[in-house]
């Protein structure tokens, strides 16, 4: 970007913000290109590495993502719960068509995502309702469930089934199924989904699909040792 539409987009004058990129810049952690635009530079880009190495989720759940990518043709997606917001940790690209235009540390919605709704699913309901706030809810696409009346049918499935799903929900032509991740004490930590285009998923895939996407939240589950403290209870 440059520097007036970075200006633009965090709220700062241009001068303030030409001043602090030349500092990010000095310090590698931002560079500028032939056409005077900025993007991350080495350092950041180690930063970012550092967390994702670092962080035992991200580092268990790499391997399952980039699984699903490759063996199942599915995009793969590792989010956690702050706040208001499903927060994205990872995306692994399938070869298959869809195009993952999300960034780590992007937000997206909790009713309209599979990944939302694996995550509202084991909540209590009336926490569910507060992190949703006030009705209606974004309409992402003419399929959006915009009322808590209409979404809660589809966490009760979720909470008895194992995974949440969206058809269409969030995108157009996408249909995903999330399922969460849990840790050692048997708390949820993160969700995991798998994306794939919409005239790809039949009734009959969709056990096959919810299989998959469990599994490997399972085996992250696994490795945090969710099941240990299972057993041990």
């Amino acid at each position: 970007m440059g520097v007036r539409d970075i200006a633009r987009t965090v709220g700062l004058s241009s001068s303030i913000a030409q001043r602090l990129l030349a500092t990010l810049a000095d310090y590698e952690f931002a560079e500028q290109d032939s056409e005077r635009k900025y993007g991350i530079g080495p350092r950041a880009f180690a930063v970012g590495n550092a967390f994702t190495g670092s962080n035992v989720l991200a580092r268990e759940a790499l391997n399952e993502l980039q699984r699903l990518a490759d063996d199942r043709k599915l995009n793969g997606y590792l989010g956690v719960l702050r706040k208001d917001a499903v927060v994205y940790l990872l995306a692994c690209q399938s070869s298959g068509p869809i195009v993952i235009n999300v960034r780590a540390g992007s937000a997206t919605h909790l009713h309209s995502t599979a990944l939302g709704k694996a995550l509202l699913a084991n909540l209590a309901e009336d926490e569910a309702r507060r992190l949703l706030g006030k009705e209606p809810f974004s309409r992402q696409t003419p399929h959006t469930k915009t009322r808590f009346s209409a979404l809660l049918p589809d966490l009760q499935e979720a909470r008895r089934s194992g995974y949440a799903v969206s058809d269409e929900e969030n995108l157009i032509g996408v249909y995903a199924v999330g399922a969460v991740i849990r840790d050692w004490t048997g708390q949820v930590v993160a969700a995991l989904s798998g994306a794939l285009p919409r005239h790809e998923m039949t009734r009959v895939r969709l056990p096959e699909i919810a299989a998959w996407v469990k599994e490997a939240a399972d085996r992250i589950s696994k490795r945090l040792g969710a099941l240990v403290a299972r057993r041990a209870a």
